[in-house]
């Protein structure tokens, strides 16, 4: 199902839950931790540019992007939002712009739009940047993107069926962002502390023990400036808390949802 050019990909039956991924996955690597959330409906939305989504179009920004979302969570009935990385950006824009609309949102290795960035993504993205520009597209641009440093990644190499999935999906990811500038758009935006206080959602932070320091300091960040948010901080794990140790993080979900 497509719908504001956003494919969409649903599971299960109950209250609905949406799902936003991060970036160069898509909703596909959710089905392990859906299988240990039953009772809800769980719908998954490709971004733009990502999975089976249409491309990101120039000149989008996050507040747009955003909108998009609403419509989707308003015809879905979705009141419960999840975001992992780049998908957490998203859902802390949706709280914001639209408190009406989020009564209940997770952020796992909560990401916000203008804070200080991991140095060795920002390094490994200008790096594939490059890379594109000299190549083009393929199979040389998902393995320097999985490659640590940074560790987006290295939290998979404990779990290798995890990694085969996560590796295959960045393998579909059509790169283009890279030749339009579209992601700078995107990551553009700037989230202030008074957008935080904004947010009125129950808010959950994940992280993991082993991800970096940037996206711990932002979970901090985030109880100190969201009322009411906590912190879940997942042991042995590193920047996919969701992805890499769904049976660890499936009980505290269901019960922050519900």
């Amino acid at each position: 199902m497509t719908t504001h050019g956003l494919h969409l990909t649903e599971s299960g039956t109950g209250p609905a839950v949406l799902w936003l991924h991060g970036y160069t996955m898509d909703s596909t690597l959710w089905q392990p931790l859906w299988d240990l959330l039953p009772g809800w409906r769980h719908i998954g939305a490709d971004l733009p540019g990502h999975g089976r989504s249409g491309p990101c179009p120039p000149g989008l920004t996050l507040p747009r992007l955003a909108d998009r979302l609403a419509l989707v969570a308003e015809e879905t009935g979705a009141r419960r939002l999840v975001g992992l990385s780049f998908g957490s950006t998203s859902a802390l824009q949706l709280a914001m712009q639209r408190p009406d609309l989020v009564q209940r949102l997770v952020v796992a290795a909560p990401t916000l739009a203008g804070t200080a960035n991991d140095p060795a993504a920002e390094q490994r993205y200008k790096q594939l940047t490059l890379l594109y520009r000299l190549t083009g597209p393929g199979e040389h641009l998902t393995d320097l993107w999985m490659t640590a440093p940074p560790d987006i990644f290295r939290g998979t190499e404990s779990h290798p069926e995890l990694r085969r999935s996560v590796r295959d999906t960045v393998l579909r990811h059509r790169w283009a962002e890279l030749a339009d500038g579209s992601m700078d758009t995107l990551t553009a935006h700037r989230h202030s502390r008074a957008d935080l206080h904004s947010i009125s959602a129950a808010t959950l932070a994940v992280v993991g023990t082993e991800d970096m320091p940037a996206f711990t300091a932002n979970a901090e960040l985030l109880r100190a400036e969201v009322p009411g948010c906590r912190v879940l901080t997942v042991p042995d794990t590193g920047h996919l808390p969701l992805l890499e140790r769904p049976e660890a993080v499936a009980g505290r979900l269901a019960a922050h949802l519900r």
